[in-house]
C-alpha cells in the first residue's frame, strides 16, 4: 500500500499533552518536627556560613516533592542509610526521629510525583494500550490483529502496576512505524487484494477438513502393509507422554489468507490415580504463542473432541502440540517415538519404551492419545461483513460513497463527530493516489490508513484546545465508560447516547453501567483491573527453582492467576462485598489448583474455573491467601516476607514505604550454622536502628503468611538450609498500633474490622484505573464522597463501581 507519506499524521499526536495547571497546592512551610530535626542536627552545617561537601540546606524550597526534588532526594537517601548525621556527632538522633523524617520526605515526594503525573493540559491524550488498541481494532473492522506477536507492538509501560496513565502512555518516534504497519495489515485483512480468476482456472475450494494424525506415506512401508492386512491402518493414534511433542498438525494445503481458524483436536487423555491430569498445549513456535490450552481427562475408547480458535497468518504456521505436564526425562532412548505405530495400550509399545500403564493397564503417567485433526477457516461472520462493506464503496469510482465511507469509519474510529475540514483531508488522500493510478480500492484503502494512523483514533482526547474544560463532554464519557468496563470504543447505543446528550444524566449512566456489566466483554474489565491492581504480571517473573518446586509449572501458574481473576469476577457479578476480597469461605478453582491446595479431587471438575466451598480448614479465602499473591512477592527460592508486606501496604492500604537505603546486605545463607527460619534470620539482621523503625511497620504485615511458602503452599515448618531438623514456622504478629494476631486468618480479620481504610483504597485505585491518572489533593473531596456511598450499599463491589460511573469524579478530566 503506498502509504509511507502517512508517517506525520500519526507523529502530530506527539503534542504537549503533559504539561498545565492542575498541580495540588504543595505545602508551604516544613512540618515543625522536621524542621526542628533539621535545625538541630544540620542547618550547623550545611546553612549560609557552612556548606559542608557544598551542600546547603536552609535556602531549599519547604515545597518537598514540588521544587529542588534532587536536593530533597539526597537529604532523605544520606538520612536514611545513617551516613548523615555524621557518627562523629556527639548529639545524633534517635533512630525513630530520623525514620520520621524519612518517612515525611517520603510521602510529600510521592505527594508531588502524584500530583504531576494528574496534570492536565487544556486536552489530554491517553494513548490506547496494546489491549485496547486489539479489542477497537476488533469491533471497528472485526479484525484480529496479534499485538504482542515479534515485531508487533512493545510492551506498555506501568506505573504503580497501572498500565492505562496517559501520562506514562507515550510514543516514541521509533514506535511511529509500528502502528502505520499495524493499520496496513488490519486493512490488508479486512481487504485483501481481489484477483480475477484465470481463463479455464479450476474452481477455489474453500479450505479446511480433517487429517489422522499421521498419513499413510507417514507410515513406514513394513507397518503400512502388515497394518492394512490387519485392517488397522486407519486406527492409528499417537500417544503423547509428559513433555511430548506432536509436530503433525497441519493439512497438506498451507493456509489461503491471514485469519481465524478454527481447529479440533479428538485425543483421549489418561490421568493416574492422585496424579495430574494431562494438558494439551498447542504452541506456534514462530510466534512464539500458546492458541490453546486445557487438561484432558477421556478414557482410551472414548476420545473427546476439543475445538478453538485462533488467528493465524498466510502459509504455512509452525504448530506444536505439547502433553504440558511435569514427568520423567524424555532424553534417554525410552522416552521416544519409534517407526512402530501406535494402536492403543492393549496393544502394547515398542519394548525399549518406557510403560504408560501398569500391569492392571493403569495410567502410570498422565499420557494423551491424539487421533485426528481438523481445522476450518478463515472464518468473517455476517456482523463482521457488514462491517467491512460500512467503509467499502460498493460502486468502483462513486466518489460520494467514498466520502459518505471515510466519515463512518472516521467517526466510529475516533468516537466523536467528525468535521467537513477532518473529512476533506482524507478524501485529498485518495483523490491523490487515484492521480498516482492506484486502483480505486487501494486509495481508498490509503484514506482508510490515515484515519486508524490519526492522533484521534490511537490517542483518547479529553478537552478542548480553544477552551479551559475540566468537564467530559458526552462522547468523552462515552469512551471513559467503555473502556473503563469493556475495553473497546463506545458501541451503538452509547454513541447514540452521546449524540443526544444524555450521558450527564446520572439515571442514564446507571443503566448504561448495569446493561454493560451485563454483557460478556465485562470480564476485559474485571481481568484487566485485577491484574493492574494486584500486580498479577509479577506472578512467574523469577521462576521457582524446579529442585524445590518441581510441582511448578507454567500450567500452575496460569492457573493461580485465573483463580484471582475470576474470583474478582465473581465478586462483582455475584453481588459480593469488599469483605470477600479480604476474607471468604469459597473461592474459583480448576482441578490442577484444588489439587495443589490439597482439596478433595471432588471440589472442582471440568476446564472452567468454578466456585468451590472451602473446607475451614483449607487455609485459604480471599485474596491475601491465593497462591498468585503469595507468590509473586518471591524470588523462585525463598519467600521474602518483606515483600509481602510492602505489598500489602500498597495495595491494601494505598501507602508507599519510604524506599530502602542503598547496599544492605542480602540476609545470607549458611549451611554450616543450625537451621532457622527466614524470619529469625529476618530479625537477627535487623540491627540497624534507621532499619528496624521502618521494618516494625511493614514486616508484621507479611508475616502473617509465614504458613505459606515461595509458591503459597501451605506448610507448619520451614524447609531451609543448615543443620538439625526444620523449624516450625511462626506466623504471630503485631501491628504498629499494637493490635496482635496468631495467624493469617487473624490478620484478615483485623483488616475487616477497619474496612473503611481498605474501601477508600481500593476506590482510589479504581479511580487511577478509570481515569487513566493519578489521583491528587483536589480529588479527595469526590473519592470521600464514592467512599460514602459504597459504606452506604454495604460495601457491595457492583454498587462501589456504579457510584464511580456516576460520580462528579467520573466526568473530570
Amino acid at each position: 500500500m503506498p502509504a509511507r507519506h502517512l508517517l506525520p499524521c500519526l507523529a502530530t499526536a506527539l503534542l504537549p499533552a503533559f504539561c498545565g495547571s492542575g498541580l495540588a497546592a504543595p505545602a508551604a512551610s516544613l512540618d515543625p518536627r522536621v524542621q526542628s530535626y533539621f535545625e538541630e542536627h544540620c542547618l550547623k552545617c550545611h546553612d549560609a556560613d557552612v556548606q559542608k561537601g557544598d551542600f546547603r540546606m536552609d535556602t531549599l524550597s519547604p515545597k518537598v516533592g514540588f521544587e529542588n526534588t534532587p536536593q530533597w532526594l539526597e537529604i532523605m537517601e544520606r538520612i536514611n542509610s545513617g551516613e548523615m548525621p555524621p557518627k562523629k556527632e556527639k548529639k545524633r538522633p534517635e533512630a525513630a526521629a530520623s525514620a520520621q523524617v524519612v518517612e515525611w520526605i517520603a510521602a510529600r515526594m510521592k505527594e508531588g510525583e502524584h500530583a504531576r503525573m494528574a496534570s492536565r493540559a487544556k486536552v489530554s491524550y491517553n494513548r490506547l494500550t496494546r489491549d485496547e488498541y486489539v479489542n477497537t481494532i476488533r469491533d471497528l473492522l472485526g479484525v484480529e490483529y496479534d499485538a504482542k506477536d515479534p515485531g508487533a507492538f512493545l510492551e506498555d509501560p506501568e506505573w504503580h502496576g497501572f498500565e492505562r496513565i496517559g501520562s506514562v502512555l507515550t510514543l516514541s518516534p521509533s514506535n511511529i512505524e509500528k502502528y502505520l504497519a499495524a493499520a496496513e495489515t488490519v486493512l490488508n485483512e479486512a481487504y485483501p487484494d481481489i484477483t480475477p480468476p484465470a481463463k479455464n482456472a479450476k474452481p477455489v475450494v474453500p479450505f479446511g477438513g480433517s487429517k489422522p494424525v499421521l498419513y499413510e506415506e507417514q507410515i513406514s512401508e513394513r507397518h503400512r502393509e502388515r497394518l492394512l492386512e490387519l485392517g488397522l491402518l486407519d486406527k492409528v493414534r499417537y500417544d503423547m507422554w509428559p513433555g511430548d511433542i506432536f509436530r503433525y498438525s497441519l493439512l497438506k494445503d498451507p493456509l489461503p489468507e491471514a485469519g481465524v481458524y478454527e481447529i479440533s483436536y479428538t485425543l483421549s487423555g489418561l490421568k493416574p490415580d492422585k496424579g495430574r491430569a494431562p494438558r494439551i498445549k498447542v504452541y506456534e513456535a514462530k510466534l512464539d504463542r500458546v492458541l490453546f490450552e486445557q487438561d484432558i481427562v477421556a478414557p482410551e475408547d472414548k476420545p473427546i473432541t476439543v475445538t478453538f480458535r485462533a488467528h493465524l497468518p498466510k502459509g504455512r504456521p509452525n504448530i506444536e502440540v505439547y502433553n504440558d505436564v511435569p514427568g520423567p526425562s524424555n532424553l534417554p532412548r525410552s522416552g521416544r517415538h519409534g517407526d512402530t505405530p501406535f494402536i492403543s495400550t492393549k496393544m502394547g509399545r515398542i519394548p525399549w519404551q518406557m510403560k504408560l500403564t501398569d500391569e492392571q493397564g493403569k495410567p502410570r503417567y498422565p499420557f494423551l492419545i491424539m487421533d485426528s485433526i481438523s481445522w476450518r477457516g478463515p472464518l468473517v461472520s455476517d456482523a463482521e461483513k457488514k462491517l467491512r462493506n460500512d467503509y467499502m464503496p460498493q460502486e468502483e469510482g462513486n466518489m460520494e460513497q467514498v466520502r459518505e465511507c471515510l466519515a463512518t469509519l472516521a467517526r466510529r474510529a475516533f468516537r466523536r463527530p467528525i468535521t467537513d475540514e477532518e473529512l476533506d483531508g482524507y478524501m485529498s488522500i485518495v483523490k491523490a493516489e487515484l492521480a498516482a493510478k492506484e486502483k480505486f480500492r487501494d486509495a481508498v484503502k490509503a484514506g482508510m490508513l490515515s484515519i486508524l494512523c490519526s492522533k484521534s483514533f490511537v490517542f483518547l482526547a479529553e478537552g478542548d484546545e480553544n477552551a479551559a474544560r475540566n468537564t467530559l463532554n458526552d462522547w468523552e464519557i462515552a469512551s471513559r465508560l467503555s473502556y473503563l468496563l469493556w475495553n473497546t470504543t463506545p458501541d451503538a447505543e452509547l454513541a447514540a447516547l452521546a449524540e443526544q446528550g444524555k450521558l450527564h444524566d446520572k439515571a442514564t449512566l446507571s443503566k448504561q453501567v448495569v446493561r454493560l456489566l451485563a454483557d460478556a466483554r465485562s470480564v476485559r474489565f474485571t481481568d484487566s483491573f485485577a491484574t493492574q491492581w494486584l500486580r498479577l504480571r509479577k506472578v512467574g517473573m523469577f521462576q521457582p527453582d524446579k529442585k524445590l518446586y518441581p510441582d511448578y509449572d507454567k500450567a500452575l501458574e496460569s492457573s493461580m492467576m485465573g483463580e484471582t481473576k475470576a474470583f474478582f469476577h465473581e465478586v462483582l457479578q455475584g453481588g459480593h462485598t469488599l469483605r470477600d476480597l479480604l476474607h471468604s469461605d469459597w473461592s474459583m478453582m480448576n482441578p490442577l489448583l484444588a489439587q495443589f491446595y490439597g482439596l478433595p479431587e471432588t471440589a472442582a471438575s471440568g476446564a472452567e474455573f468454578q466456585r468451590v466451598s472451602l473446607p475451614a480448614d483449607s487455609h485459604r479465602g480471599g485474596l491475601l491467601t491465593q497462591a498468585s499473591i503469595l507468590s509473586l512477592t518471591s524470588d523462585g527460592v525463598r519467600h521474602r516476607p518483606v515483600h509481602r508486606g510492602v505489598w500489602v501496604m500498597e495495595s491494601i492500604f494505598g501507602k508507599s514505604p519510604p524506599p530502602p537505603p542503598a547496599n544492605v546486605d542480602p540476609i545470607a545463607t549458611n549451611p554450616a550454622a543450625p537451621k532457622a527460619t527466614l524470619r529469625e534470620k529476618l530479625e537477627a539482621h535487623i540491627h540497624d536502628a534507621n532499619c528496624a523503625s521502618c521494618h516494625a511497620k511493614i514486616d508484621p504485615l507479611g508475616l502473617a503468611f509465614e504458613n505459606y511458602d515461595a509458591i503459597g503452599r501451605w506448610r507448619t515448618e520451614e524447609v531451609t538450609d543448615g543443620t538439625g531438623t526444620n523449624p516450625k514456622v511462626k506466623a504471630s504478629g503485631k501491628l504498629p498500633d499494637g493490635r496482635e494476631y496468631q495467624t493469617a486468618d487473624d490478620f484478615k480479620k483485623l483488616l475487616l474490622s477497619d474496612l473503611d481504610a481498605f474501601n477508600a483504597t481500593f476506590i482510589e485505585k479504581l479511580a487511577t484505573y478509570g481515569l487513566r491518572r493519578s489521583m491528587s489533593f483536589d480529588d479527595r473531596e469526590d473519592l470521600k464522597a464514592i467512599a460514602a456511598t459504597s459504606k452506604a450499599k454495604d460495601y457491595r463491589l457492583r454498587d462501589i463501581v456504579e457510584a464511580f460511573v456516576c460520580s462528579n469524579l467520573f466526568q473530570k478530566r
